[in-house]
């Protein structure tokens, strides 16, 4: 039986990761029996920094593809290079691997970014890769994969424009984990972790993460901000001289917080209007001055 716990803690130390311990055991639970791992989260809660630091404390080569509509088998698998056909011919020196096959073949960790971008088609090309473990590349080879190789795929649900649903033969492949925001103690502690604060003022990241929070939860607002928006305020606060200025704060929020939100249809006020609003609000309800 794999010790999970001292797993998660090793992994949280070598790595900084602040909280994810339930998310870590089940990730290290799904590799320890060998199956693939589709990691379902909201933009910035941390899906890549979980399978890049899996990858590494396994001591697995990391083979990353960022999938678009415009994501192709070739891209995956790989492809003959012509000059080097007309050259050589159809051989292994002629051909460039792509990351599905060079994961494969080396033992290492294919991580497929926002996998329910890639087109139906190219979907197709992983099933015998994750059941089977083979891949058969025409006028080449068939790959059998190393004992080692293991895939990771994350899915952002909210993502409306130039996606692909999931086929169910390749879902079924899958083993599920759900990230969330984390807490906003854990954020905070993120937060401090990321931006050197000396002797600033110490209620900035508590700040900053309250008004990510209410991003979050404004009925006005589609998507809110991840914990990026607030280490990024935080970031900006920490170079005025005033902390306790409410027209810097408004500034750092904007700047900060403007391309990591979406509106809802047919909200009358503007992003500036309402960061600015959220911004207020907390800072009136946090005693600032």
């Amino acid at each position: 039986m794999v010790d999970k716990t001292k797993k998660v803690k090793d992994i949280q130390d070598k790595f900084k990761i602040i909280g994810r311990t339930d998310e870590l055991k089940k990730i290290i639970l799904a590799h320890s029996v060998g199956k693939n791992i589709l990691i379902e989260g909201e933009v910035g809660v941390g899906k890549t920094t979980l399978a890049n630091a899996v990858s590494s404390y396994f001591d697995s080569k990391f083979y990353r593809i960022d999938c678009a509509e415009e994501t192709l088998t070739h891209n995956l698998i790989g492809y003959f290079d012509p000059p080097l056909v007309i050259a050589k011919g159809y051989i292994e020196d002629s051909y460039l691997y792509g990351p599905l096959a060079s994961a494969m073949m080396n033992g290492g960790c294919l991580f497929i970014n926002e996998i329910n971008r890639m087109p139906e088609s190219t979907q197709n090309v992983l099933l015998t890769a994750l059941d089977e473990k083979f891949l058969e590349i025409p006028k080449l080879k068939l790959i059998r994969a190393d004992e080692n190789f293991f895939v990771i795929a994350t899915l952002n649900p909210s993502a409306h424009v130039g996606v692909t649903v999931l086929g169910e033969a390749l879902k079924d492949r899958f083993i599920w984990i759900k990230l969330d925001y984390q807490t906003p103690d854990e954020e905070i502690k993120i937060i401090k972790q990321e931006v050197d604060f000396d002797s600033q003022d110490e209620r900035i990241p508590k700040i900053a993460q309250e008004i990510i929070q209410i991003t979050r939860n404004n009925t006005s607002i589609r998507r809110g901000s991840s914990i990026r928006g607030a280490i990024d305020m935080a970031a900006l606060m920490t170079q005025y001289e005033k902390t306790n200025s409410t027209k810097n704060w408004v500034d750092a929020a904007i700047m900060a917080l403007y391309n990591k939100i979406e509106l809802e249809d047919g909200i009358n006020k503007s992003k500036v209007e309402l960061i600015t609003d959220i911004v207020l609000a907390v800072l009136n309800k946090s005693d600032f001055q």
